[in-house]
């Protein structure tokens, strides 16, 4: 049995433009020798410009970078369901088997992604440290480097098994800090607790490396950013007072705008913590989130493919006031077809789905700091920044209790509200072990009678690539089913 492709791949971008307007648009991936690559850090650069490329690149024509997890994330929530074309875009809403088995394309595509990813960064900072000419750009590569694996690893971990809190000694993910070869043996999983272990070793010593450095663009990862990871690793940890500290410095210098909000997202603006600009050259199009909503009777319809299959249920158009900007975006479809609510929120130019990426925004960092907060029991303060999203998106009538178990209920429906379809709440439903039901047809939904997947259920965890476990190293795979 021959190892994944993806050990030995080395990311490698000729060059890349710091100016939004141009980034990564006219670069193609180049054959470098080794020898070149490593000589200085300028090769390292290379390299690491191919890791931020292949963040949104498809693997084998599926996206399975950010766009494509945000796509396999969004149709695991309560409040959007999947129109019936009979692709596996909608067997997966439906959480058929087809979703998280061993021998589905998502169970290999995400491990191939997360761990090409990696094996990068290993190469980086297996050789950064070897150059001290130019210190300041060797900290800046290497800080990048550790807070991309982490992220990679804190993904990983989330999707092959139960989360943090109950997982803790059941096995994860396998780690590795070298160089993939041929040659390297497999490893077999180490527990969930390792491996947050290493994520918070990687992130926490981005952190250090990138003190003072001052990204040129909005995809570069700065300690904005890294904050920001570490704030949804902590949640996910349940160490409210970490989580509170690095969502408040994260969204610090960023701000709530209702007019930004209201414009739809297709541009970046100030509330913006990390997102990719797209231009014509280098949008991947058919994969985005802009895809996932087009081809409807409701704007022009793209030259690319759309899939035209998200719908969003009607309880949950319901739960927002007329005032709230976000209402805006709500609409009936009402094609024979293609009826039912359908959401203008990510909004493209008409023509091929052209829009900017967005990863992590300040509200974000207010909501989860609102989370730790009333966890802790520090309700008021918690109340006044969820009062903060509120008031900003215009709510007519704001959330006032302050009693915790019924702030913590509003916190979670106004993240719902806030943070649809941009890749996060089934992280969130897996980390507050939520039941998820799925609405059936009648109701508006997606299924031919309801679902309900109860909380810790197998069916939300991806189980170990079929080639892995073949190959010998992973000792035991995850139940197709069950709860834990």
């Amino acid at each position: 049995m021959k190892k994944f492709k993806y050990i030995i791949t080395i990311l490698a971008i000729a060059s890349l433009s710091y100016s939004c307007e141009d980034y990564l648009d006219t670069q193609p991936t180049v054959q470098v020798s080794e020898e070149q690559l490593f000589k200085n850090l300028s090769g390292l650069q290379v390299v690491l410009n191919g890791v931020y490329k292949y963040m949104l690149t498809a693997t084998n024509g599926i996206n399975t970078g950010i766009t494509g997890m945000q796509g396999y994330n969004l149709t695991a929530t309560p409040d959007l369901w999947v129109r019936n074309i009979g692709n596996a875009f909608y067997t997966g809403s439906i959480f058929e088997t087809v979703r998280t088995e061993s021998g589905s394309t998502f169970s290999s595509r995400f491990w191939e992604h997360y761990y090409t990813l990696i094996n990068n960064c290993n190469i980086i900072l297996l050789n950064v440290d070897n150059f001290t000419e130019q210190p300041d750009l060797a900290s800046s590569i290497k800080g990048q480097a550790m807070a991309i694996r982490g992220y990679a690893y804190f993904h990983l971990v989330r999707y092959y098994q139960q989360t943090y809190s109950i997982a803790g000694n059941e096995p994860g993910v396998p780690i590795y800090l070298d160089r993939a070869s041929a040659e390297r043996p497999q490893k077999d999983r180490n527990t969930v607790e390792e491996v947050y272990t290493q994520i918070l070793s990687d992130l926490n010593g981005a952190l250090s490396e990138l003190s003072g450095y001052d990204r040129p663009s909005m995809e570069y990862i700065n300690t904005d950013v890294v904050n920001g990871i570490l704030a949804q690793v902590y949640l996910t940890m349940e160490n409210w007072s970490e989580a509170v500290a690095h969502a408040s410095a994260a969204r610090a210098g960023y701000s709530l705008s209702t007019a930004h909000y209201a414009n739809g997202f297709s541009v970046s603006n100030n509330e913006w913590i990390w997102g990719f600009p797209q231009t014509e050259n280098d949008n991947i199009r058919t994969t985005n989130l802009f895809a996932r909503w087009g081809l409807n009777n409701h704007r022009p319809a793209g030259t690319f493919f759309a899939d035209n299959t998200l719908r969003v249920n009607e309880s949950f158009v319901n739960m927002f006031d007329s005032s709230d900007v976000r209402n805006q975006f709500f609409y009936v479809d009402a094609g024979a077809i293609n009826s039912g609510w359908a959401s203008d929120k990510f909004r493209d130019d008409g023509v091929d789905y052209l829009g900017d990426i967005i990863v992590m925004r300040a509200a974000e960092m207010y909501l989860i700091e609102a989370e730790a907060l009333a966890q802790q029991g520090s309700t008021g303060p918690a109340l006044a920044l969820l009062n903060d999203i509120q008031n900003s998106r215009l709510v007519e009538v704001p959330t006032t209790t302050t009693v915790q178990s019924d702030l913590l209920e509003e916190i979670w429906i106004e993240k719902r509200k806030e943070m649809y379809s941009e890749g996060l709440i089934f992280f969130d439903l897996l980390r507050q072990q939520r039941d998820l039901v799925k609405l059936g047809v009648g109701e508006g939904g997606d299924a031919a009678d309801p679902i309900v997947i109860p909380a810790r259920s197998y069916r939300f965890i991806i189980q170990i690539p079929d080639d892995e476990i073949n190959f010998g190293g992973i000792s035991e795979q995850n139940p197709i089913d069950g709860i834990l």
